[in-house]
């Protein structure tokens, strides 16, 4: 999406200059709204700024320690510029470094934090516009504080999805390693010796069949593999198949009820952050539907804004769209009512969280023997075949 630039009146009848990332003119006019700014120039940028390296956007683990220790320094007091340079000194990454001291730079040069955080292209879009509500409210540390807990809470569920799936992977992997061993470097081994028998059982001939034409086909094999990716990472590029990639995970026995319980989660943490720093209802939908990761829930978003503008509440709104479960509209309605929306999104995200964890050690809990049991026969069809033959060979000769 492009930058556009702009430049506006705020409540206080102040001119505001700033940048804002959005699809179109239309769609910029509105967030600038959103902001409370009445927008008099709007003007497209040619390009983004330039990043500083080639590396992907600041991992969650570097995020919290950016926030927490920035926000951790300006509660007591220490100027912004004193703190980026605390930071800078202290950071033991080159590249960590290097951002750093461009913000530096930038804030130096009389640029807000939040600017001077989107020159640098490495921090997410959604911590820049939390920086910028900070800086208008002048609840700056509070809200570095709200975002260190909300990506340190990312990284604790990433970390546990990451950690559930590896024993899973690993057989995944020596399941296929196994194949390889045995097609490429045993079965050869014993086909000259099954060619001179006159009759083979009928699973010794299906393998030395399949053994044959993957050890002759491989790179034609190796080709239609390497087709299929390739047309995937192509078809990824397409709305209309990541949203009907979406809808099938989601239908997937427990796999799609975990993926809906992490959104669930997220959504819960994201909004709660957003709203408790102040951020309007609009604008939080906004930012929070940009990092559901889901594009199903993305449009039911979309839809449930229309619906709040047209004066629904953020309950009503959800619940016709149908995106959650029950438990969460009843909770959020709970929240809207007493004035705690907030703090009930937070609780509703610390029980998703929890349900997560269950999930993820039931998916887990079934997957494993499923695995194991698939990997076992496999590899008991294998050595039947072979071991077979050969025991009927040593009976003969005997």
């Amino acid at each position: 999406m492009p930058n556009y630039k702009y430049k506006g009146w705020d409540e206080k009848q102040q001119i505001v200059r700033d940048v804002i990332l959005a699809p179109d003119e239309v769609t910029a006019a509105e967030r600038i709204r959103m902001k409370r700014i009445t927008p008099v120039t709007i003007e497209a940028l040619k390009s983004r700024p330039e990043r500083l390296t080639s590396a992907k956007k600041m991992k969650n683990q570097e995020l919290v320690s950016f926030c927490g220790h920035l926000a951790l320094m300006l509660k007591a007091g220490v100027n912004i510029m004193h703190s980026l340079e605390i930071l800078e000194d202290q950071a033991t990454n080159g590249a960590i470094r290097k951002i750093i001291r461009k913000i530096l730079e930038n804030v130096g040069k009389g640029e807000s934090l939040s600017t001077a955080l989107e020159v640098t292209g490495e921090f997410p879009q959604l911590l820049i516009d939390m920086v910028k509500v900070g800086e208008t409210s002048g609840e700056l540390d509070g809200v570095l504080f709200n975002m260190e807990e909300y990506y340190q809470k990312e990284m604790v569920m990433k970390s546990k999805v990451k950690t559930a799936l590896v024993y899973p992977k690993i057989l995944v992997f020596a399941t296929l390693g196994t194949l390889v061993f045995f097609f490429f470097f045993v079965i050869p081994t014993f086909q000259d010796m099954f060619s001179t028998m006159t009759s083979l059982p009928l699973a010794t001939r299906i393998l030395l069949g399949v053994s044959a034409y993957v050890k002759n086909h491989a790179l034609g094999i190796g080709g239609v593999l390497a087709a299929l990716v390739l047309l995937y990472v192509l078809l990824r590029q397409q709305e209309e198949f990541l949203l009907l990639e979406d809808r099938i995970l989601l239908k997937i026995p427990m796999v799609g009820r975990l993926k809906k319980q992490v959104i669930i989660g997220r959504m819960a943490r994201s909004l709660g952050v957003f709203l408790h720093s102040g951020v309007p209802v609009l604008g939080a939908l906004e930012a929070t539907k940009n990092i559901l990761n889901s594009r199903s829930m993305e449009k039911g978003f979309e839809k449930a804004t229309k619906s709040i503008m047209n004066g629904k509440s953020l309950t009503e709104a959800f619940e016709e769209e149908r995106l959650f479960e029950p438990m969460v509209y009843g909770l959020m309605r709970v929240g809207e009512e007493t004035g705690a929306l907030d703090e009930m999104l937070k609780k509703l995200a610390q029980i998703y969280d929890r349900e997560v964890d269950f999930g993820l050690g039931k998916l887990v809990a079934r997957l494993e023997p499923t695995l194991i049991l698939l990997i076992g026969g496999i590899v008991g069809f294998i050595i039947i075949a072979i071991a077979v033959p050969i025991l009927s060979m040593s009976q003969t000769i005997g």
